[in-house]
């Protein structure tokens, strides 16, 4: 009886081990936060900011660049490329559809792919320009001509979805809905850029309409969440401008006039702690530093500087300690956001983009060649370059566990950068 029961406890805590192990095997690498390490979720990373906290990376490259994990066909389209517990999400054309798509990060492998909406046919580039947006089991997608769809992560099933046009009376800009949604809390923030309201604030389970806000046209760029000083704030920029909603009701904070050339506010803002805040725009434009007050009980946004130093087209700048770097038009640049300062100055990329990671700059040139460059204020220092891919590049690259992300419009290719 002893031995029986000492080898049913044995057996027991066999099984019980096996499955400890087997369950540390397949669960993900979590942070203090609980949320999946080094994914890259949405557009411009874990903050919207183009920065990557992962360390570890390659510093020196071979001739022909870092090692190709995987190489897949693509399609039209701009839209960025977003990470989350091992599967890629991004949009592009086929045919007379675009489609948001998912993939195994590890192997490249599609997994399913759902239709969002017709094919948007510019001047400019056809296919979707947004950048899907994961929060936990949904995928948050908008198409080139406004169809918001909220999609399930593990089989690509619509959970709920908006026409923008045709139930909110939104306008398509120019050259498509560009701007992606932005998760707040229990809300989905969307630029709808309706006669009647710009701005929409959805439940993100439901999709119901928790509120609307304010009137603008259209612009490019994407919406951000910040903190200044204790207040928190969404800001939206669109065709007239900047403006601080509140994520609670909508309520306009504060805005800022900002008109450009047909409306191509794009770049998205960044923001400089405690209160300051970095816009900038190309067709001779320039940029500058806002520092947003409050008095009374009301929010005013005030120019701390205003140049035409850094001219962002329809990429973002990235800070780095006191610096922006980022392409003033085809020239990509470095200044001081004290005081608009020109540091340095570089050509060969043409209108290109950029993320942080580990003290360094990726640099993606619009024509495909891929750099890495010291994050360094005092002159430029390229540390490795290589003509990457052909064609078209104009959507950022997207860093996530050691692999780095490019896309043209008819591939996508996995790098690892890893320096394992």
């Amino acid at each position: 009886m002893t031995i029986k029961i000492q080898n049913n406890l044995f057996m027991f805590f066999s099984i019980f081990l096996f499955i400890a192990l087997l369950g540390s095997t397949f669960l993900p690498d979590t942070g203090i936060d609980g949320n999946v390490k080094n994914d890259w979720s949405q557009y411009r990373g874990p903050n919207r900011d183009g920065i990557s906290s992962e360390t570890g990376l390659i510093k020196n490259w071979p001739d022909n660049g870092p090692k190709l994990i995987w190489k897949t066909k693509a399609g039209d389209g701009y839209s960025a490329i977003s990470i989350s517990k091992g599967k890629l999400f991004t949009m592009w054309a086929e045919g007379r559809h675009e489609y948001l798509f998912c993939l195994d990060v590890q192997s490249g492998k599609k997994l399913w792919r759902y239709e969002v909406g017709s094919s948007l046919y510019n001047d400019q580039g056809n296919g979707p320009r947004s950048c899907p947006t994961v929060d936990g089991e949904l995928v948050y997608a908008i198409s080139g001509k406004g169809n918001l769809h909220a999609v399930n992560v593990e089989n690509g099933k619509k959970v709920w979805g908006h026409d923008l046009v045709k139930e909110f009376g939104g306008r398509v800009a120019r050259w498509g809905y560009a701007s992606s949604p932005l998760v707040e809390d229990n809300k989905l923030l969307v630029e709808v850029a309706g006669k009647e309201f710009a701005y929409a604030a959805f439940d993100k389970i439901t999709g119901q309409v928790i509120w609307t806000s304010h009137s603008d046209r259209p612009g490019y760029s994407s919406p951000i969440a910040i903190d200044v000083n204790g207040s928190r704030q969404i800001l939206f920029f669109s065709a007239s401008g900047l403006h601080g909603i509140s994520p609670v009701d909508g309520k306009l904070l504060w805005r800022y006039k900002w008109r450009t050339d047909f409306d191509a506010n794009i770049a998205i803002p960044i923001f400089i702690a405690p209160d300051k805040v970095f816009i900038s725009t190309n067709y001779g434009v320039g940029a500058t530093v806002l520092q947003i007050k409050e008095k009374d009980g009301k929010f005013i946004a005030s120019p701390v500087w205003r140049k035409r130093v850094m001219r962002n087209h329809f990429n973002s700048s990235v800070l780095h300690g006191k610096y922006i770097y980022g392409f003033d038009n085809s020239m990509l640049k470095c200044i001081d956001s004290t005081n608009g300062k020109e540091m340095w100055k570089t050509r060969g990329f043409q209108k290109g983009s950029l993320l942080f990671a580990d003290g360094h700059f990726f640099v993606l040139g619009e024509r495909g060649k891929l750099a890495l460059v010291e994050a360094n204020p005092s002159r430029y220092i390229e540390k490795a370059s290589v003509q990457m891919l052909k064609g078209k590049c104009w959507t950022m690259p997207t860093l996530a566990g050691g692999k780095l992300f490019l896309r043209n419009q008819s591939e996508m290719i996995c790098l690892d950068v890893s320096g394992s």
